[in-house]
C-alpha cells in the first residue's frame, strides 16, 4: 500500500482526482469506478473540473457505479445513482464513452448480471476509487464477505444501517446492497482508498496495518500491488 497523508479534505480530494487522471492518461479507454457519498464528493468535483478544463480526456473512457442500495433508484434522494447523476454525469461537459448505472429498484439478479457484463466488456477496472465504512466495508462488501465474489447482493451490516440515514429519511430502510465484488476490485489496475476525519482513523489503521481478514474487508487491499490510501491528517492519526 502507498499511503499518502494530505493536509486537508480538499487536498485529499485533489490528490485522488489527480491519480485517477494519471491512470487515464496512460489508458485512455480505461474503465473507472467511483463511489457515492460524502467522502468522494470533493474528489468527484475536482475530477469533473479537470475534464471540463480539458486536462483529462474521457471521450474513450468508461464509467461504472460501484454499488447501490436495494430498493432505491436514481429518482430517490440518498441513492448512489442520484449522487453519480447529480455530481458526475450531469456536470460533465464531455461525456464518458459508456456509462453503467445500477438500478436498485430493478430485479437484483438482472442488475448483478448487467454489472458483471459491463465490467467484463470494458474492464477489468483501470481505477477503482473507494470509500471505507466504519466496519471496513468496501462498497457493500460487508464483514465476512468472500474475496472471490464478483457483483452480488448482500445483507447490510448493522454498522452500515446505523449510518445510512444521513443519506435519506428514516422511513427508508434498505436491508440489502448491490455491489461490485472484491474479486473485481482486486483486479483493478489501480485502487484508490480515500478517507477523512478522526472517526475513520481506527478503521484506516486496521485496513492499512492490521491483520488481513474478511472481518475487515478493506484489509484485503494490502494484497493489491498498486493501491493508494489517500487520507487527511485526522484519518491518518493512528498510522
Amino acid at each position: 500500500m502507498n499511503v499518502i497523508v494530505c493536509d486537508s479534505y480538499e487536498d485529499m480530494s485533489k490528490k485522488a482526482a489527480e491519480l485517477t487522471a494519471q491512470m487515464l492518461e496512460t489508458k485512455p479507454n480505461g474503465l473507472v469506478s467511483f463511489p457515492g457519498g460524502d467522502t468522494p464528493a470533493g474528489m468527484v468535483k475536482d475530477f469533473v473540473s479537470m475534464v471540463n478544463d480539458g486536462i483529462v480526456d474521457i471521450s474513450h473512457a468508461n464509467f461504472t457505479m460501484l454499488d447501490e442500495w436495494v430498493g432505491l433508484s436514481v429518482k430517490d434522494e440518498g441513492s448512489c445513482a442520484k449522487f453519480v447523476q447529480d455530481n458526475l454525469i450531469d456536470q460533465l461537459e464531455k461525456p464518458f464513452a459508456h456509462i453503467h448505472m445500477v438500478d436498485g429498484s430493478d430485479n437484483p439478479e438482472n442488475q448483478i448480471a448487467a454489472l458483471d457484463h459491463f465490467i467484463e466488456s470494458y474492464g477489468p477496472l483501470s481505477v477503482s476509487v473507494l470509500g471505507i465504512g466504519l466496519n471496513g466495508h468496501l462498497g457493500f462488501n460487508e464483514s465476512g464477505v468472500s474475496p472471490n465474489k464478483n457483483a452480488h447482493m448482500i445483507p447490510l451490516d448493522d454498522v452500515t444501517k446505523n449510518v445510512m440515514h444521513k443519506y435519506f429519511p428514516e422511513d427508508v430502510n434498505p436491508e440489502y446492497g448491490l455491489t461490485q465484488g472484491l474479486n473485481q476490485i482486486l483486479q483493478a489496475e489501480m485502487v484508490i482508498l480515500i478517507a477523512n476525519g478522526a472517526h475513520k482513523a481506527e478503521i484506516i489503521k486496521k485496513a492499512v496495518s492490521g491483520e488481513v481478514t474478511t472481518s475487515v474487508p478493506a484489509s484485503i487491499l494490502q494484497r493489491h500491488t498498486n493501491c493508494y490510501v489517500v487520507v487527511d491528517q485526522e484519518a491518518a492519526k493512528l498510522l
